[in-house]
């Protein structure tokens, strides 16, 4: 690192006074080249050209939903139960209240926080590294997990927030930075709850950096508490409004105690879940998606291990600048992972992985840098370099290309792009409904279409997650507002594991005797209908 150093000091004085003063504005020019690429890219993938947006799947549709029963007056924890912090269902709302409840609101705001997640990833990574392999870093991110995940839920705008944080910490860990970054996480949290093991991996830094540089413990106590009490005072200020309307026991029940006791009775939200939902080798157009998974189970946690052995095998006893910003990533990237270890689906692992990104592309270019044998790490630079070109050019070209039929419906124009049994479904039931009807049990059409949601909770599951109070709100909503249409997923009959956890009996009892079956779909989905 030191023999790196030198480098640069020669380089620099090498260099005619013109060319190190434009500089600067050459990285802003590429800098904003990649951002104007990115945003490109992403656009291509979320709306079908010119301008018709793709329809919200994923969890997104949970949350856009939530914005729209937050918009007609209802009040999360109170009218319907969900365990995330309010933040994405707050976001929402604001932006339907401002603009309409309109199909194109998550796309958009996907093209934000790609591009966003570009310049900060790109700012992270020249404080360690060049900005050619800068720009690979954020490049690599938005073709690989950022645009296999196209899902604008609540893990995104809290990777936001966090990767926020980390770039103002860089260059210097003053008091003002330190707040700064207490607040960027108490947004983050106010989004997603474990992300506030994000406050716990700077305060760990803090403790590091204190040892190597033997600082007073003063000092340490000043930081530590201007970190933790910014990150505190932020989210406390963020979730008074919701303690006031529902209660702190309520939302803690429902942040915290459903989360330890409920949330993990499903596999796909607990240890089980990891490497599940691999893409489909024999259909091309996943392939891309592919990729995505193989790097990123391969990179993290792996990536963060052979950061701290490459730190314990430096040439140097000392500890430069380049490597307390190493660390500082590495720390990041590690606390960011064991916020969602419990259940590492692959939608989780994607948005956590902006540090570990980052930490391949240096890894990589400073193996060359250092003088070791570096002909396979160039190879492996020129491959990802390589691979993100074909990817830019491929994903799009590959949504834009695909099936594809659009519905006029309530929130707009609307593209199903690949999404043919989705098409079916919103088709369907768009040509026997109205925008304000009640309808149960499938968020993605309760947003397209405008329709009321009456049920607690987003989906019902047949295990613990689906609790019987649960349950019996929803047949007391049905008999009481004589609601014409039930969604009913395929799985709720086909994955009854424990039937101790089950208890959705009387809610099928309930239909089969007031209901009838109206259509059956591809998938095995299916929509009840009233009798009579």
């Amino acid at each position: 690192m030191q023999e790196l150093q030198q480098d640069q000091r020669m380089t620099e004085r090498s260099r005619p006074v013109d060319a190190v003063r434009s500089a600067p504005t050459s990285k802003r020019g590429w800098l904003t080249l990649a951002i104007f690429l990115s945003c490109l890219f992403i656009y291509l993938q979320v709306f079908v050209l010119p301008s018709t947006p793709r329809v919200a799947t994923g969890d997104q549709a949970i949350y856009l939903n939530n914005g729209a029963r937050m918009l007609a007056g209802e009040m999360i924890y109170r009218d319907y139960d969900h365990f995330t912090l309010p933040g994405t269902d707050m976001t929402y709302m604001a932006l339907f209240r401002l603009f309409g409840v309109r199909a194109w609101i998550p796309q958009a705001m996907l093209i934000v926080l790609g591009t966003s997640l570009v310049w900060l990833i790109v700012v992270v990574s020249m404080k360690i590294m060049p900005l050619t392999s800068s720009l690979l870093a954020g490049l690599l991110f938005v073709t690989l997990p950022f645009s296999s995940c196209l899902d604008a839920s609540h893990h995104w705008y809290s990777t936001l927030g966090t990767t926020a944080a980390l770039a103002l910490l860089m260059e210097k860990r003053s008091l003002a930075r330190l707040i700064g970054a207490g607040i960027l996480v108490g947004l983050a949290t106010f989004y997603t709850q474990s992300a506030a093991l994000c406050a716990v991996g700077f305060a760990v830094f803090l403790w590091w950096e204190h040892r190597v540089e033997k600082s007073p413990r003063a000092l340490l106590l000043e930081k530590e508490l201007a970190l933790l009490a910014s990150f505190l005072v932020t989210l406390t200020a963020c979730l008074a409004y919701f303690v006031w309307k529902v209660g702190l026991r309520r939302l803690f029940y429902s942040t915290v105690v459903f989360v330890v006791k409920y949330f993990p009775a499903d596999w796909f939200n607990n240890w089980r879940v990891y490497m599940t939902g691999r893409p489909q080798v024999h259909n091309w157009t996943t392939w891309p998606d592919l990729l995505a998974f193989a790097l990123i189970h391969l990179l993290i946690p792996l990536i963060y291990v052979l950061i701290f052995v490459r730190y314990a095998l430096r040439s140097s006893p000392s500890v430069d600048q380049p490597w307390r910003r190493l660390m500082l990533i590495n720390l990041t990237g590690l606390f960011l992972f064991l916020s969602i270890a419990s259940a590492p689906a692959y939608s989780r692992l994607y948005p956590v992985s902006p540090p570990a990104v980052v930490l391949l592309v240096w890894f990589l270019h400073s193996a060359a840098r250092f003088g070791h044998e570096s002909k396979a790490e160039q190879l492996l630079l020129r491959g990802l370099w390589a691979m993100t070109i074909v990817l830019a050019i491929a994903r799009p070209a590959i949504t834009q290309t695909r099936w594809n039929e659009s519905l006029e419906l309530p929130t707009g124009r609307t593209a199903f792009a690949g999404y043919p049994v989705l098409y079916d479904k919103c088709r369907w039931a768009s040509e026997r409904t109205r925008p304000g009807d009640y309808f149960l049990d499938d968020p993605q059409m309760c947003f397209a279409l405008r329709l009321r949601d009456t049920s607690r909770v987003p989906f019902f599951r047949p295990t613990d997650y689906t609790r019987p109070e649960q349950v019996q709100d929803a047949i007391q909503a049905l008999a009481r507002l004589h609601v014409r249409f039930v969604g009913w997923y395929a799985n709720l009959d086909d994955e009854v594991v424990d039937p101790a956890g089950d208890h959705l009996a009387p809610l099928r009892a309930y239909l089969r005797k007031n209901y009838h079956l109206a259509r059956s779909f591809s998938n095995g989905d299916q929509i009840w209908e009233l009798n009579n």
